[in-house]
């Protein structure tokens, strides 16, 4: 027959038989449940830049001017007036002025104005997590009297 490894004079199958020795020193590894939380970087959506035009009328205020003739009245210098009292013919003869008006001419420019770029911020936050955990305990239970 074959013989089991153990201490000489024990059945390792009979676990009530144990010497003195090992009723001195008996003891059990007591073991509970703890939570290992770990992060996993999963996929959450997609998020895209989609350009595109709007219209929008626009109203803005601009001043124009538009010249009109104004005449101007000046008295005859003393020479003009001894040329007539002389006899001599006051010059006659036209003058003219160009009058100018100022029109709106409008067009419109495109300039770059603002860059837009997407980025992804990290914004972090805190979840309760819960499980049940299960947890060994110890109980010390006599057999028989245990002053024997």
């Amino acid at each position: 027959m074959a013989r089991l490894n153990g201490t000489p004079g024990h059945d390792p199958r009979e676990p009530h038989r144990a010497d003195a020795a090992e009723r001195e020193n008996a003891s059990v590894v007591r073991h509970e449940e703890r939570l290992v939380i770990n992060r996993e970087r999963v996929d959450a959506g997609r998020a895209r830049l989609r350009k595109y035009v709007v219209e929008e009328p626009v109203r803005q205020e601009v001043t124009v001017a538009a010249e009109e003739p104004d005449m101007v009245r000046t008295p005859v210098t003393a020479e003009e007036r001894q040329a007539f009292l002389d006899g001599r013919e006051l010059a006659v003869g036209e003058d003219e002025v160009i009058l100018y008006r100022t029109e709106p001419v409008v067009q419109t420019v495109r300039v770059p104005y603002q860059r837009v770029r997407l980025v992804a911020k990290r914004v972090e936050h805190t979840e309760v997590v819960e499980d049940t955990l299960r947890k060994e305990r110890v109980d010390v239970e006599t057999l028989g009297d245990p002053r024997a």
